[in-house]
């Protein structure tokens, strides 16, 4: 059994680990190469390039590296040009390399790329005079042939060899990734010019590169014929070995079932999300115990002591609503229960039972275990909790919820790199903001209705922009009812173009399928299709991501959002 993987950066100890395997089998497969994955450190390691690094590995059963593929992505054109392509050269014949650039080619399919690009020994007598030599190079582009990826012809990239290049000659092959349009000029000018900057280090205007690029004259560019007329290239499939969507669900969640009426944060939520997460690529993964530690970094400790200790104390049926809030003495904390509800809760409708705390306690080691795969090397994790967490401010509960899972992971991830807090419930992120206002580490944005008809009303205004040094670190976009799928993503990008000039190396998503149109407790018109624009916009910023579940409460929203967005989202973040 062959796995693949991304390998995005080195910051985990065990991508390091990886690393060091990939250099090993590297020097064994390219031995005169000594400088080439220095280089590849640095690009993973955040170093400036006009393209987007991508290395694919394969291992074996054990975990054992067993090949690797090292591509150039060029994003703004979506072509891709591979670099490296090895797998152990003492073991060779296994369909490694054949694994491996199937793999990239699904991969590139999934980032919705164009055509990809590799160059390889010419295998025509007339540029190779050693007969063993050819035969080998012949039987390399026909393997490539298989594919589609047939040699671009009538330019000069096989017939002046490049300087930097040892005096090699090459031949450009071009596979379309399954798309039968022969490649335009333009675009092949464009990206062969960035080969020849990137790869080999020529200025842009640099003789040798204009002769080439020059060269590339007929529109569209003319292949060679294949010489297995009868044979169909393979076309890529969808890329089942990549597991984006790491799933880590709440347990016993549903013993916070009220079933009074009106009380829409029920059980039925989580099924119907997962119900929505069908015929996707999910991993559900299991949930670790913590400690209150974390809670108690971002909650007050009064606060989290009340909770538990009404959880002790009510009984099976008991039920407490708050009935008294301390407006005007705050200072004064009542001595009953019932009535020091209202000193720690900021709403009526958030009630306490013997199981609130349990349930939410559950939600936070949801969350923080899905935090912890990011810090493991993960890209996206999904925290599918409840209760919601975002109304849950430092010191109150409210709004369903009584401690704030997205604040406390942000607040773990903080420790190792600025977050981006980014909260698209409809009802404005107010824990969340009361946690972070005065931090600038953590920016906290959220899209929301307006307050002034929307709850919480009292929080969520524009001019709510932080405090001391979290000055400028806090952003609302207040919205008015009746907001459909465009107006949504033009905010959107405003959201995110706060996110990119923050450049955090974390992002928070609190996700609220409440913006969608017929959501019993929200007022914007976002439709299924929107949502997955929405997804695919935020995946766009390429960023680790944890997605946090907060409201929703129409089942057929949360089966139909939930399989859009995270169809938009996987499909762009990797």
């Amino acid at each position: 059994m062959i796995r693949f993987r991304r390998l995005f950066n080195l910051e985990t100890e065990n991508d390091r680990r990886e690393f060091a395997s990939i250099e090993k089998l590297f020097h064994a497969a390219f031995p005169s190469e000594t400088d080439a994955t220095r280089q590849i450190r640095a690009y993973l390691s955040g170093e400036k390039a006009n393209f987007e690094p991508l290395l694919l590995l394969a291992e074996d059963r054990r975990g054992t590296v067993i090949g690797f593929t090292f591509t150039f992505y060029f994003p703004d054109i979506r072509i891709g040009y591979v670099q490296y392509i090895a797998s152990d050269p003492d073991k060779p014949a296994r369909g490694i390399g054949g694994a491996l650039y199937e793999a990239l080619r699904e991969y590139l399919v999934q980032k919705s790329a164009r055509a990809l690009l590799l160059d390889v020994p010419p295998d025509e007598p007339d540029k190779i005079s050693d007969p063993e030599q050819l035969a080998i190079n012949r039987k390399r582009t026909k393997f490539y042939e298989r594919y589609g990826a047939l040699p671009i012809r009538n330019t000069l990239w096989d017939v002046e060899a490049n300087p930097r290049n040892e005096g090699y000659l090459t031949m450009l092959l071009y596979d379309g990734l399954g798309r039968t349009a022969q490649p335009r000029r333009a675009e092949m000018r464009r990206a062969v010019r960035r080969i020849l900057v990137t790869q080999y280090g020529y200025a842009a205007d640099d003789p040798f590169v204009k002769r080439i690029i020059n060269s590339f004259v007929d529109d569209p560019l003319p292949l060679r014929q294949r010489r297995r007329a009868d044979e169909s290239p393979r076309s890529p499939r969808a890329p089942t070995w990549i597991r984006p969507l790491k799933v880590v669900v709440a347990v016993r969640h549903e013993i916070h079932h009220l079933r009074e009426r009106g009380y829409v944060e029920r059980p039925v939520r989580m099924r119907a999300v997962m119900r929505g997460l069908e015929g996707l690529p999910i991993e559900v993964l299991p949930v670790h115990h913590h400690s209150e530690q974390p809670i108690k970094a971002v909650h007050d400790a009064q606060l989290v002591d009340f909770l538990s200790a009404v959880s002790r104390r009510l009984g099976p049926d008991q039920i407490v609503y708050p009935e008294v809030f301390p407006i005007r003495r705050p200072d004064r904390r009542p001595r009953e229960i019932a009535d020091r509800a209202g000193y720690f809760c900021a709403d009526t409708f958030t009630p306490l039972t013997a199981n609130s705390y349990i349930a939410a306690r559950a939600a936070v080691d949801a969350t923080i275990t899905a935090a912890g795969l990011l810090q493991q090397g993960e890209r996206l994790g999904y925290a599918l909790v409840r209760p919601p967490g975002h109304h849950a401010e430092r010191r109150i509960y409210g709004g369903f919820c009584y401690l704030n899972n997205a604040a406390i992971a942000a607040n773990q991830l903080s420790a190792t790199g600025k977050v981006a807090l980014l909260d698209i419930d409809h009802h404005h992120g107010n824990g969340s903001q009361d946690i972070f206002y005065a931090r600038n580490d953590v920016l906290t944005v959220s899209i929301h209705g307006d307050p002034r008809n929307s709850y919480p009303h009292f929080s969520g205004y524009a001019d709510e922009r932080g405090e001391g040094d979290g000055a400028g670190f806090n952003r609302n976009f207040p919205l008015p009812r009746g907001i459909e799928d465009d107006r949504y993503l033009e905010v959107l990008d405003d959201a995110i173009a706060l996110i990119r000039r923050f450049a955090p190396r974390w992002l928070v998503i609190s996700l609220g399928f409440d913006i969608m149109r017929g959501d019993p407790t929200g007022s914007f018109l976002v439709s299924t299709g929107g949502m997955r624009r929405i997804g695919e916009r935020l995946g766009r910023l390429g960023l680790p991501t944890l997605i946090v579940q907060e409201g929703g409460y129409s089942a057929a929203n949360l089966r139909s959002g939930s399989h859009a967005f995270f169809s938009g989202i996987t499909s762009r973040i990797y």
